[in-house]
């Protein structure tokens, strides 16, 4: 059985690595074919354009941590200690992937001059956001607090900034993650909890 990579898998293996070590906009496609050790032509073939492969990249990476992770419902556990799961499986994904989630940080604190490269990077990062905010607003919910959907949107939003300056920053962090299972996790359920104590007295 052939298990060689095909050669689109190459060229995004190969531009991931590349993008979330150097950033997009110092990377060309004459390197991305050099260490995929694919023919210009494959590039353009597969994706069009160096922006389509990062289109591409950016995709596959977020459905496989998307994918890697399981739903709150699937975690036989009370609601808190299901939350308390996913981030030890977020930080086990995101510690395995840091060029991949370097790249999502260098896009947003490096904006493009380029219009579909912004595109493509706030498309990227409203996916992740939707879905951090369906998670944390179960949790929300189950714990009674009436602004649910609202709050779970503020905490997506704190969870992609901590993630973002962490992962820009790993060399200043012996443990990545340890920063997300224990100290990003303790920071979304002190949230919780007081937004909820807060909602009860006010109730």
């Amino acid at each position: 059985m052939d298990t060689t990579p095909c050669s689109a898998t190459r060229i995004l293996d190969a531009a991931e690595q590349l993008f979330g070590s150097r950033g997009y906009a110092n990377v060309t496609i004459s390197q991305i074919c050099e260490l995929s050790r694919l023919p210009v032509g494959s590039v353009y073939h597969h994706f069009g354009s160096k922006s389509g492969v990062l289109r591409a990249v950016l995709w596959r990476g977020m459905t496989a941590f998307f994918e890697g992770l399981p739903a709150v419902d699937d975690v036989p556990a009370p609601t808190r200690e299901r939350l308390a799961a996913q981030y030890e499986i977020a930080a086990d994904l995101v510690a395995e992937h840091v060029p991949l989630f370097r790249l999502f940080a260098s896009l947003q604190l490096h904006p493009s001059d380029d219009g579909e490269v912004r595109a493509i990077v706030r498309e990227d990062k409203e996916r992740r956001h939707r879905w951090l905010g369906s998670v944390l607003e179960q949790v929300a919910l189950s714990s009674g607090i009436p602004d649910a959907h609202v709050f779970a949107d503020e905490l997506a939003a704190l969870n992609l900034v901590f993630v973002t300056g962490l992962v820009a920053h790993a060399e200043a962090v012996p443990d990545i993650r340890t920063a997300i299972s224990s100290h990003l996790y303790r920071l979304v359920l002190t949230s919780i909890t007081d937004r909820a104590r807060s909602a009860s007295m006010g109730s």
